[in-house]
């Protein structure tokens, strides 16, 4: 008989890959994606042009201005998801809406006046009045 002591396999050890951070590319077509929107669409909100938005989805960098714009729709696309479906957002961004005197929520935002939507968005989840 052999005293000889079997070796046991090494453990792997477990691999640390580091987060995938998104790209501002990827999160303006993931947005877009998200809302249901054509490029023409997107872009009259962002106030930018078409050109623009192609060439920030193929990799070119976004402006500080615009990615400020970009951060603040996808925070309100976030915020929204809490109150009503995902696949009804974009609609309901571009819908005329009383609350907004017959202006859409698409149309504060392009507007730079975001804080009359974000009043109304905390009144819902509130449940204050206006």
């Amino acid at each position: 008989m052999s005293t000889a002591v079997k070796e046991r396999p090494a453990k792997a050890k477990p691999v640390l890959r580091k987060a995938h951070r998104e790209t501002g590319a990827e999160a303006l077509i993931r947005l877009r994606e998200e809302l249901g929107w054509s490029r023409a669409q997107l872009a009259r909100v962002m106030n930018c042009s078409d050109r623009a938005l192609v060439n920030w989805e193929q990799g070119e960098p976004i402006s500080p201005v615009y990615a400020a714009r970009l951060r603040e729709l996808q925070s309100i696309f976030d915020e929204l998801k809490e109150l009503m479906k995902p696949q009804e957002i974009g609609r309901w961004l571009m819908a005329e809406n009383e609350e907004f005197h017959g202006h859409s929520a698409a149309d504060l935002i392009r507007r730079g006046e975001a804080g009359q939507l974000w009043r109304s968005l905390f009144c819902l989840r509130t449940g204050m009045p206006d």
